[in-house]
């Protein structure tokens, strides 16, 4: 795995329950090729009809050679950490937003099918570009977003009538190494994000409430 570490303003994640933590200050990436039992799973999920915009799931489930195959790819100290439930998740583009109910885990992607898309992070100035294998390791807080190549903003109607994009869900917990290896620090300051913060779903940007 290699490691970006982003210069965004120290913030802290507020979970609805009310845990709070601060964002991690790095985003994991890597390659791993999906063997045939995750490929043809994956061309039977989505399709040209579904919604633009959003990411959708199917529901967790548990494949032991799966876990083992990722866990070895992520490598220390992530391997470790990875927690036994996938999910299969779709989208064509998914808008600019964050995913405030995992406090307690950091979040990963599998890229399975679909055409070559970036995963963009704007407040952290950081952009992945994903195809068939790619993995990305992330804070669930940090606003994030699926782009075709190039684009800066979300518009819907550059994916009406794309393939989706299907990627295998991951958690990580966060065990001390992986704080550690993502700059998760102890302290509380800076802005809060939760799933209450405004967020301009064509830039990213954090918009004030009116």
């Amino acid at each position: 795995m290699q490691w970006i570490s982003h210069a965004a303003p120290v913030a802290v994640g507020l979970s609805a329950a009310g845990v709070a933590r601060s964002i991690a200050k790095a985003i994991a990436f890597g390659e791993c090729t999906p063997d045939a039992a995750l490929l043809a799973p994956a061309q039977d999920i989505g399709g040209s009809d579904t919604a633009v915009g959003k990411v959708h799931a199917t529901g967790t489930w548990q494949a032991p050679a799966v876990h083992a195959q990722l866990a070895a790819a992520l490598g220390a100290p992530l391997g470790p950490a990875l927690q036994a439930d996938f999910e299969w998740y779709y989208c064509r583009g998914a808008f600019f937003h964050n995913d405030a109910h995992y406090e307690g885990r950091l979040f990963g992607v599998w890229c399975i099918a679909g055409p070559p898309i970036e995963l963009v992070f704007p407040r952290a100035a950081v952009r992945i570009a994903a195809g068939l294998g790619t993995l990305v390791v992330f804070d669930p807080f940090e606003i994030h977003g699926v782009l075709a190549p190039g684009c800066s903003t979300y518009v819907a109607t550059d994916y009406q009538g794309a393939d989706a994009s299907v990627f295998l869900g991951f958690e990580l917990g966060i065990t001390p190494a992986v704080a550690d290896a993502f700059d998760i620090r102890s302290d509380l300051s800076g802005q809060v994000i939760s799933s209450r913060t405004r967020i301009s779903a064509a830039s990213g940007t954090i918009e004030p409430f009116d």
